[in-house]
């Protein structure tokens, strides 16, 4: 069973408190929308969650055992990260960019064994990448970057995944293959939270959304009780000039 526990955690930049006193239980199965206004602490909240941003007091336990009682291998077993965007110190091809999702798994200087390349394989493929394997990072357009940096958070085969608005950069119908591939997940296990905009999109893919608004939570809980049209236009300080359906489509009137 995955669980993740964020008990009345504290962080902020230059001493300016980005959030205080936020608590939130993400439970086993769910496929959470993380939504909110820009500057809400969306991004900073998934990497206090994956360890990459120490918090200021509070705990985050996943499992039932605090983050900071984890070594970083046993961490990257739990949890994968995709980036909003990544700067890439090493042109590597796309193969090898995958393959680094195996790296928790592997013995220092350890060559890749023949399961591995089939895994890597296996999510090229899955994330339509196949014909791309070969081809460096910086030859890349920002979607096929992105879905390459998803199918490497896929082949790390952990049972959470947390993704920073991974679809930002892709077409039409790369975002409906992602997020298939993530339903697909979600169905097989994973628990996935996923940072988006998209309020149509999260009402027909998510579980459940996590509505947050100054570094505090809004609501969580199943998605149709907390995207309702009252809390997106509270929520995003949205005046009667704007018309909501149910479905979370926003127009201007």
């Amino acid at each position: 069973m995955n669980c993740i526990e964020i008990e009345h955690i504290t962080f902020g930049y230059d001493k300016t408190p980005l959030f205080q006193d936020l608590s939130a239980v993400i439970a086993d199965g769910e496929f959470c929308a993380l939504m909110g206004p820009n500057g809400s602490g969306k991004t900073t909240l998934l990497k206090c969650i994956c360890g990459l941003l120490p918090f200021t007091s509070g705990d985050i336990r996943v499992n039932g055992k605090s983050i900071r009682e984890y070594e970083t291998v046993e961490l990257a077993k739990l949890i994968s990260y995709v980036p909003q965007r990544q700067d890439n110190v090493f042109d590597i091809s796309v193969y090898d960019l995958v393959m680094m999702g195996l790296y928790p798994y592997q013995k220092k200087w350890q060559l890749p064994s023949v399961e591995d390349d089939s895994v890597v394989c296996e999510m090229l493929e899955r994330c339509n990448l196949t014909h791309l394997r070969g081809r460096l990072l910086r030859e890349l357009s920002g979607g096929e970057l992105q879905r390459s940096l998803i199918a490497r958070a896929m082949a790390q085969q952990t049972p959470i995944m947390l993704l920073d608005e991974p679809l930002s950069n892709l077409d039409v119908s790369h975002r409906y293959e992602i997020m298939d591939i993530l339903a697909n997940l979600n169905r097989q296990g994973v628990m996935v939270i996923i940072i988006m905009h998209d309020f149509p999109m999260a009402l027909e893919y998510a579980t459940h959304a996590l509505l947050v608004k100054h570094g505090s939570v809004v609501q969580h809980d199943v998605k149709t009780r907390v995207l309702t049209p009252e809390n997106i236009r509270s929520c995003f300080d949205l005046s009667g000039d704007f018309r909501i359906e149910a479905n979370g489509f926003i127009s201007k009137k």
